[in-house]
C-alpha cells in the first residue's frame, strides 16, 4: 500500500504562529465600532392608581310644583341650588342638586360624564317630564376646567384626594300636566388620569 500524498506541504510551526499572529493585530486595528459593543442600561416604572370611588350623597329633588302651563325650572349645579322657575311656574319647596362625593388621587384631572346629550326621562302619571341641560358643578376639592360635550373635566386640588360634586338641570314641563309624583334615574360616570 502506498502513502497518500497532498498536493501541499504543511508550513514550518514557527511560520504558522507568524500567520495567527498577524491576523489577530489586523482584528485589533479595526475601528471600534465593527469589533466593540456599548451596553446601557435604564429603569421602567410605573404607578397603579387606586380607582375612583364614587357615592351618590343625594338625589335631585325639583319639590312640589304647580303647572298651569308649558314652563321649565331651571337648576343650579350648586350645594346650596338655586331653581328658578319661568312663565308663571311656582315652586311650593325649596329644590336640591344631586350630591356626589368622591376618592381619587390628588393633582389628577377628573372627567365626569352625564348621560348622552345630558338628558333624561321623568316619568309620572301624566305625559313624561324632560330633564335637560344636565349640567356639572365643582365643590370642595375640585377645580372646574371645562366642559366638551357631556364631559365635565376638573382638577383634583384636595390633598387627600377626597372631592365633591353637584348636579342640575332644567326640568320642562307641559300645559295641563296631570299631577302626582314623577321620577327618573341617571348614571353618573367619573374617570380621572
Amino acid at each position: 500500500m502506498r502513502p497518500l500524498r497532498f498536493p501541499f506541504q504543511a508550513p514550518a510551526p514557527a511560520r504558522a504562529l507568524a500567520i495567527w499572529a498577524s491576523a489577530a493585530a489586523a482584528l485589533l486595528a479595526l475601528p471600534s465600532g465593527l469589533h466593540a459593543q456599548s451596553v446601557s442600561s435604564a429603569q421602567a416604572r410605573g404607578v397603579v392608581l387606586d380607582t375612583v370611588t364614587l357615592t351618590n350623597r343625594r338625589d335631585m329633588d325639583f319639590g312640589r310644583v304647580i303647572v298651569p302651563r308649558n314652563g321649565r325650572i331651571d337648576m343650579t349645579a350648586q350645594d346650596t341650588a338655586t331653581c328658578t322657575a319661568n312663565n308663571g311656574l311656582t315652586l311650593l319647596d325649596p329644590c336640591q342638586s344631586a350630591a356626589f362625593d368622591g376618592t381619587a388621587a390628588s393633582g389628577f384631572q377628573l372627567r365626569v360624564t352625564v348621560p348622552r346629550r345630558r338628558r333624561i326621562t321623568l316619568s309620572g302619571p301624566g305625559r313624561n317630564l324632560r330633564l335637560r341641560r344636565m349640567t356639572v358643578g365643582a365643590g370642595n376639592g375640585l377645580t372646574f376646567i371645562g366642559r366638551r360635550g357631556r364631559n365635565f373635566d376638573f382638577l383634583i386640588t384636595d390633598p387627600s384626594g377626597d372631592f365633591e360634586f353637584f348636579v342640575g338641570g332644567r326640568l320642562l314641563f307641559r300645559n295641563n300636566q296631570a299631577p302626582g309624583l314623577y321620577s327618573g334615574t341617571f348614571t353618573i360616570q367619573a374617570d380621572y388620569e
